[in-house]
C-alpha cells in the first residue's frame, strides 16, 4: 500500500496547491481587474476543472534521471562545500530534484497508520455523497411524477415548461435534456404576475448557462473531493457568482433593477424554509446571500447581454497558462521514480516473504517465477532481509544474481535498513557480483538513505579493491551524504569515512577533498 499512498499523497498535495494559488490569484484578479459576475462564474468554474485535472497531467511514466534523485529528498548535502566540483554537482542534483518529486515515502511510512485511517473516511464519505447524490435525483424523478401543474402564462415568455407543485419550497429547475422549471404553489398563489415573471427569468437563465449540467458535474467531483477545501472553497465562489450572473441575466430581460430586486425580497420572505437539490439549481441556497445580490442587482447601471466570446477566450487564457505555468514550474510525478522510492519502505507479507527467501536460499529459479506469476512483487523488501537480489547477493550466489536480474529484479531497489545490491556487495567486498551489477546498470552514485553509497561503505570496511574499481567505474569520490538525527547529523564522504592511508591515498589521486 506504500505506493499507492504516496500516489495518492502526492496527488492530494499537487491538487491542494495548484487550487490555493489559483484561488488566490482569481481573487487577486476580480479585485484589481473591474470584471461582471458572468464572467467571474466562469472562471471560477475553470478554476474547479483545473484544480481538479492538472495534477493528473503532471504524472510520468518517464524515468531518465539517476536513481539517486529518488533519495535526495531523503538526504541533506553540505552546503558548506565549496570546491566547484561539488557545487556542480549540488546543481545537477537540485535540477533533477525539480523535474521529478513526490511525496517522501519516509513521511507516508511515518504516518500510514494515519493515513490508513484516511482512507477509510475518504471511501466513507465518498460513500455517503453519493448517496446522498442518489438520493436527490431519486427525489427529484418522485417530484416529475407526483401532480404538478403547468403555468402557461409563465411559460409564454421563455421557451421552457413552467410548473407549479406544493412539494417544493424555492423555486428550482429539474432535468437535463428537457429542463423544467418548478415554483412552489404557494408562491405563484402570492406573488403578481411580475414578480413571478422574475423569477422564472432567473431560472431560465441557469437553463441558459448549462447550469443544471455544470451543477451535476460539480456534485460527481465533490463525490471523490469532498475532503478538500479548495473545492469547497471553489464551490461557494461558483455558486455565489452564478446566481448573480442569472440575477443580472433576468434584470437585463425586465430593464427594472428596482423591480427585480423587490421580487427577490418578496419571496424570500415568503420561504419559511429553504430546500435545495443536488441535482437541481434553485433560486435560494443561503438567506444569507440575499443581501449580496441585491446590491450587485441594485449596482446594475447598464443592460448588456454577456459576451461569450470574451468570456471564452479569459478562461481558455487561464487554462492555458495554469498548464504551461505547472508544466514549466511543478515537478513531475515519476511513476518509476514513485514505485522505487515506497518500496524502499514496503515488506512483502511474513508468508510471501518466507517463500521467496527460501526459494532463493534453495536456488530454485523456477519457484521464484511461480512466485511472481502468482503476484508477488520480487522487488518489495522481505522482512529484515532487503529484496530478494540483496538476499542473492548476501549469500554470494551469483547464478541466483543473474537469474533474478534476468526476471526483473531491480538492480537499484534499496530497502530501508539493508542499502541496496550494490552498496550490499561494496559491504562484503564482493568484486565479483558488484562488477555484475554494475554491468547490469547499477547506479554506482546511488544514495540510500542511513546507508550512504557503495563508495563510502568500501572505504568505511577498508576494502581497497572494491574502492578502486567503484572509482574506476565512475563513482564521485567528493559525494557527500549528511546523516539523520539518530547519528548527528553528520556529514559523510569517502575520504573523511575511510580506513586505511592506502584508500585515502587512492581518493586524494582521483581528487578527492575534504
Amino acid at each position: 500500500m506504500m505506493i499507492e499512498y504516496t500516489l495518492l499523497t502526492t496527488l492530494a498535495f499537487h491538487h491542494l496547491v495548484i487550487g490555493f494559488i489559483l484561488l488566490l490569484g482569481i481573487a487577486l484578479i476580480n479585485k484589481c481587474v473591474p470584471s461582471s459576475a458572468e464572467l467571474r462564474s466562469w472562471l471560477w468554474m475553470t478554476a474547479f476543472i483545473v484544480a481538479t485535472v492538472i495534477p493528473f497531467t503532471l504524472i510520468t511514466m518517464d524515468a531518465d534521471k539517476t536513481s539517486s534523485v529518488i533519495n535526495s529528498v531523503a538526504q541533506s548535502v553540505d552546503s558548506k562545500i565549496e570546491d566547484n566540483f561539488s557545487a556542480t554537482d549540488n546543481k545537477v542534483a537540485m535540477s533533477d530534484q525539480e523535474s521529478n518529486w513526490h511525496l517522501p515515502s519516509e513521511i507516508v511510512f511515518n504516518f500510514s497508520f494515519l493515513l490508513s485511517i484516511g482512507v477509510l473516511l475518504w471511501f466513507i464519505g465518498s460513500i455517503w455523497r453519493g448517496f446522498t447524490v442518489l438520493s436527490s435525483y431519486m427525489q427529484t424523478r418522485n417530484l416529475l411524477r407526483s401532480t404538478i401543474e403547468k403555468a402557461p402564462h409563465l411559460s409564454a415568455h421563455i421557451n421552457t415548461d413552467v410548473y407549479t407543485s406544493s412539494k417544493v419550497s424555492s423555486p428550482l429547475v429539474i432535468g437535463f435534456k428537457q429542463p423544467k422549471i418548478i415554483l412552489p404553489k404557494s408562491i405563484t398563489e402570492q406573488l403578481k404576475h411580475e414578480q413571478l415573471l422574475a423569477i422564472v427569468l432567473h431560472e431560465n437563465a441557469h437553463i441558459k448557462r448549462k447550469d443544471n449540467w455544470f451543477g451535476l458535474f460539480q456534485e460527481i467531483i465533490a463525490i471523490l473531493f469532498w475532503w478538500s477545501p479548495v473545492i469547497r472553497l471553489l464551490n461557494k465562489q461558483i455558486h455565489v457568482e452564478r446566481e448573480i450572473a442569472c440575477d443580472l441575466r433576468a434584470v437585463n430581460e425586465i430593464k427594472n433593477t428596482q423591480q427585480y430586486a423587490q421580487s427577490l425580497i418578496d419571496c424570500a420572505k415568503l420561504m419559511v424554509m429553504e430546500q435545495r437539490s443536488v441535482l437541481a439549481m434553485g433560486l435560494f441556497s443561503k438567506k444569507k446571500e440575499l443581501n449580496y445580490r441585491i446590491g450587485a442587482v441594485l449596482e446594475n447601471k447598464q443592460f448588456k447581454k454577456p459576451r461569450i466570446t470574451i468570456i471564452m477566450l479569459v478562461c481558455a487564457g487561464l487554462t492555458v497558462t495554469t498548464i504551461q505555468a505547472t508544466q514549466a514550474f511543478s515537478p513531475k510525478v515519476s511513476i518509476k521514480h514513485t514505485v522505487v522510492d515506497a518500496r524502499h519502505y514496503s515488506l512483502l507479507p511474513q508468508f510471501e516473504s518466507t517463500l521467496l527467501i527460501d526459494a532463493v536460499t534453495r536456488n530454485d529459479i523456477g519457484a521464484i517465477k511461480a512466485l511472481k506469476n502468482d503476484g508477488v512483487d520480487i522487488n518489495v523488501p522481505v522482512i529484515g532481509d532487503g529484496t530478494a537480489l540483496m538476499i542473492a547477493v548476501k549469500q554470494n550466489n551469483k547464478a541466483m544474481t543473474q537469474a533474478l536480474i534476468d526476471l526483473g529484479a531491480d538492480v537499484n531497489q534499496s530497502s530501508s535498513g539493508d542499502g541496496n545490491p550494490l552498496i550490499v556487495a561494496a559491504m562484503s567486498n564482493n568484486i565479483e557480483l558488484a562488477t555484475l551489477l554494475l554491468d547490469n546498470g547499477a547506479d554506482i552514485n546511488a544514495i540510500v538513505p542511513r546507508d550512504e553509497t557503495p563508495l563510502i561503505n568500501a572505504a568505511y570496511f577498508g576494502f581497497y579493491d572494491m574502492s578502486q574499481l567503484l572509482v574506476a567505474r565512475g563513482a564521485d569520490v567528493n559525494l557527500a551524504v549528511t546523516t539523520g538525527v539518530s547519528d548527528g547529523y553528520q556529514r559523510r564522504s569517502p575520504l573523511n569515512r575511510a580506513r586505511t592511508e592506502s584508500i585515502k591515498a587512492l581518493l586524494i589521486a582521483n581528487g578527492a577533498r575534504e
